[in-house]
């Protein structure tokens, strides 16, 4: 690989199937050099869940927050459980949460299949939009100053 340091040998590789840990290890890497760049503290994570009556969770959202910004990861309701409010629910919490811990935005990215015009109606403006991707549907990135 051209650019590396002399005498290091490097080995690529593609893995269809890769271990859990080492994608948290590249999450956890990338975060801990976007704190030091950015000099704004330390990201910190959340989850919200919605357990039915048996403890199952059936809804949830999940997120960080870092300098003063949130942003959404997951939202998620099971199907039999839709259409209840439980996501606006969820949505209004973790803004909650944002506010309680100093962010002034919250941001998060979606595909227009699962959500069309949820974010709409909870406010959220559109700040970037990739047609056609993936295939039949369109990615948003969405975000809402609190």
């Amino acid at each position: 690989m051209p650019g590396l340091p002399a005498g290091r040998r490097y080995h690529l590789t593609v893995e269809d199937e890769p271990d859990p840990r080492d994608l948290a290890l590249l999450e956890d890497k990338l975060a801990a050099a976007a704190v030091a760049a950015a000099g704004v503290g330390e990201e910190e994570e959340f989850g919200i869940f919605v357990h039915d009556d048996a403890g199952q969770i059936v809804a949830g959202a999940s997120g960080s927050l870092w300098g003063g910004c949130c942003q959404i990861h997951t939202l998620w309701v099971d199907g039999p459980h839709r259409g209840h409010g439980l996501a606006t629910e969820l949505m209004a919490e973790a803004e909650a949460t944002a506010r309680r811990r100093g962010c002034r935005l919250v941001m998060g990215l979606t595909y227009d299949v699962l959500t069309r015009g949820f974010y709409d109606r909870l406010n959220y403006r559109t700040v970037g939009i990739i047609e056609n991707c993936p295939a039949g549907t369109t990615t948003r990135w969405y975000c809402k100053d609190l």
